[in-house]
């Protein structure tokens, strides 16, 4: 249906796919990309551009969703240092976890020699290899507890408090990407301009 260019089929039968087929081929964020693309939805070409991005780093959709988020003046896309790190930290990843799991076992390693030969290891090295191992941990962590969100609707509520009675901190239109904090209920806690704040569930486009 895609080559014959009968698109509303297409995008039914990919969203379908999505949602009820669990090892689907990624490349189908690509093609509803281009399928919104050519309807104009910008909003939701980003959202499955990034979708794709997320899993798999490739710098042509990097690029493109750089270039769609400035065309079009939507904010949380910047190339910042942030972005570029997750960006490569997943496309590398393997590399990274496999050097510091090399120097992690090499340093027990070392400290389980020095017990066997009842040699002393200062208290400052044990700290900092407990220090290594947390940050290992949290490395290692990073991109499954990063997440990020597209805002889907025209005009929306930023609020102090997860709730639909608090004081509204702010207003933020569709397209614009935000890092998303925590949960809470219908709530997700939010960074934007800097601030954390509350937003609607049914407002965004969760990219996991």
């Amino acid at each position: 249906m895609f080559k014959q260019k009968k698109f509303d089929e297409a995008a039914s039968l990919y969203e379908k796919i999505i949602t009820e087929t669990p090892n689907f081929n990624p490349k189908v964020y690509l093609k509803l990309a281009n399928i919104y693309e050519n309807r104009g939805d910008f909003v939701m070409e980003l959202y499955y551009l990034n979708l794709y991005s997320f899993r798999y780093a490739d710098e042509r959709v990097f690029e493109k969703i750089y270039t769609i988020a400035t065309e079009n003046g939507y904010k949380g896309y910047e190339k910042n240092d942030l972005n570029y790190f997750l960006y490569y930290f997943r496309q590398y990843s393997i590399y990274v976890w496999a050097g510091f799991l090399i120097i992690g076992i090499y340093v027990f390693a070392v400290f389980l020699i020095k017990r066997l030969n009842n040699q002393y290891s200062p208290i400052p090295h044990k700290i900092l290899f407990l220090v290594y191992l947390v940050f290992l941990s949290v490395l290692i962590n990073l991109p499954n507890n990063y997440r990020t969100a597209i805002i889907k609707n025209e005009q929306v509520y930023l609020r102090d408090y997860p709730s639909a009675a608090s004081h509204i901190v702010g207003i933020i239109s569709e397209g614009h990407r935000l890092n998303v904090i925590n949960s809470e209920d219908i709530w997700y806690q939010v960074l934007w301009d800097g601030k954390f704040c509350y937003i609607k569930q049914s407002d965004i486009l969760l990219i996991h």
